[in-house]
């Protein structure tokens, strides 16, 4: 019975020590609230079924994703206008051999992640406004960081946006070598 009072401290103390913990930030970011609902596991070795853009790709169960920390160009448009002579023949289209930059970027990330599988690491903003997710992308095969290697070939800008910051370093740094390389997007 002499104990019941420090018994109750202690309990008190922990109760706070676990309430502090949980309302901390690195807690209630989604990486760490995915890895206690067990969403982690469903993301880290995943398909990617289609390149949307060279910054977003959908993966096997439907998800479409951002690949956090760049901007891309949009995706080319392939409109092919049937042209036609005066017998009303079909003229083959003119290819050009020079591709734009946005075809270039495409295929990159296309060529890159395609049919691959991948390990995906959210952040704490973990949604945009059209229900995209925002996620970092790894190639499981050799654990490639694929934002940073599409920002360092010149294929995207850099746009660190907060509070999805995990790996700004990284991605500053793949950015500072695409520029001094004068890669793609930074041959100014």
């Amino acid at each position: 019975m002499k104990h019941q009072p420090f018994r109750k401290f202690l309990f008190f103390v922990f109760c706070s020590i676990c309430f502090n913990l949980i309302l901390s930030k690195d807690l209630l970011s989604q990486s760490t609230l995915d890895t206690f609902l067990g969403a982690k596991d469903k993301y880290s070795n995943i398909k990617v079924i289609k390149v949307i853009s060279a910054d977003t790709i959908e993966l096997e169960n439907s998800d479409k994703i951002k690949l956090i920390g760049l901007k891309a160009p949009d995706a080319p448009e392939h409109k092919e206008e049937v042209k036609r002579d005066k017998n009303l023949q079909l003229i083959e289209p003119e290819l050009s051999p020079i591709l734009t930059i946005e075809e270039e970027a495409f295929n990159f990330t296309k060529n890159l992640l395609e049919g691959k599988v991948v390990r995906l690491e959210f952040d704490v903003e973990r949604k945009d406004d059209s229900f995209y997710s925002y996620a970092y992308v790894f190639l499981r095969e050799n654990n490639l960081f694929v934002n940073a290697e599409i920002i360092r070939q010149g294929f995207a800008h850099l746009q660190i946006r907060p509070p999805n910051n995990k790996y700004a370093d990284l991605l500053r740094e793949a950015y500072r070598e695409a520029k001094i390389q004068k890669r793609g997007l930074q041959n100014d």
